[in-house]
């Protein structure tokens, strides 16, 4: 053995214990004496430090599972699909309570605004217009018709969003794998991480959480900035933008014929592709936080950066000042 002091009698007269003791100690080499306790801001840093790691650890693999991650329809949506059923609620009620009246004959040629389902959207639109705006003259059959077109209209332009949405977070991370490394690799570097202890010790998922999960609005917006093209040429988006479209003017002619008060549509104005980007995150960070809770159960050769210390942060083994510089120095 090599004694760094240059007292080298002192190492020649410790004892073969004392020897054994410190090279086996896993941090930086102290001499012929074991490595302190490390103070509890050093624990705090040592913490720190491998909770980074942790993350980087945890993202490739959170990419490579891309098509797990679902992009479900905002909360606002829902006020879609309660106008189609208020509108066909109003349209049986406005059968039952009026006179009986011929139905009104179907629109004539294509509907404006193309065909396939963006003519059927634009037909219904068009029909439940017309009715409304001949409320003091349309009773009975004739606003059925009217409501329930502008219903279809609703449940259609829902359908239409779903499937498209439900992929767009797979697409997106898929497409912009590279930027979306660089922008989370760098969020991870500066990240202020100042319950680290708690962290490492606490729940299987809590870094992952901490440091991805509750920065998802921030991250977001930073992501825009490199994946915003992409969603806008989405066809999530194009989808989107018709379905609240024809939402907001059947809203429009609801309100016109005086009703709204009865029905109580509310427009939906969300910006729909921060939403995309930020719940990409947060499915991207479920996925971080799987591979966290893998790690975790067995730490031992995970880490490429000190990789001794992060066994022992993750093992829950006491820490020392010696793997306070280690991961310091790196």
């Amino acid at each position: 053995l090599k004694c760094v002091f240059s007292v080298t009698s002192l190492c020649q007269r410790a004892s073969p214990k004392v020897l054994r003791l410190h090279t086996s100690d896993s941090g930086a080499n102290m001499g012929c004496f074991a490595s302190k306790e490390a103070t509890p801001e050093e624990v705090q840093e040592i913490c720190k430090q491998m909770s980074k790691e942790m993350m980087n650890i945890c993202l490739e693999p959170a990419l490579a599972n891309a098509d797990k991650i679902v992009v479900k329809l905002p909360t606002d949506f829902n006020r879609m699909k309660e106008a189609a059923e208020k509108l066909r609620k109003l349209a049986a009620d406005s059968v039952a309570g009026a006179p009986s009246q011929d139905k009104p004959a179907a629109a004539e040629g294509p509907a404006a605004g193309g065909g396939g389902m963006m003519g059927m959207l634009n037909k219904g639109l068009a029909m439940a217009e017309k009715a409304m705006e001949t409320v003091g003259d349309a009773v009975g059959q004739g606003f059925a018709v009217g409501f329930n077109s502008a219903a279809d209209v609703l449940d259609n332009a829902v359908q239409g969003v779903e499937k498209p949405m439900s992929t767009i977070g797979a697409d997106l991370i898929t497409a912009k794998r590279a930027e979306l490394i660089k922008v989370l690799s760098n969020h991870i570097v500066s990240a202020k991480v100042d319950t680290a202890f708690d962290l490492c010790q606490g729940p299987n998922t809590a870094i992952s959480e901490y440091i991805i999960g509750q920065a998802s609005g921030n991250l977001s917006r930073q992501l825009m900035t490199v994946v915003g093209v992409f969603i806008a040429d989405h066809d999530t988006i194009k989808m989107w933008d018709a379905a609240i479209g024809k939402y907001n003017k059947a809203i429009e002619a609801v309100n016109a014929a005086g009703m709204a008060d009865k029905l109580q549509l509310k427009g939906i104005q969300l910006d729909i592709k921060e939403y995309i980007c930020e719940q990409a995150v947060l499915g991207l960070c479920e996925q971080m936080a799987a591979e966290e809770t893998k790690v975790r159960a067995a730490p031992q050769g995970k880490a490429t950066r000190s990789p001794a210390v992060f066994f022992k942060v993750f093992n829950k083994d006491k820490l020392m000042q010696s793997d306070y510089k280690t991961v310091t120095s790196t």
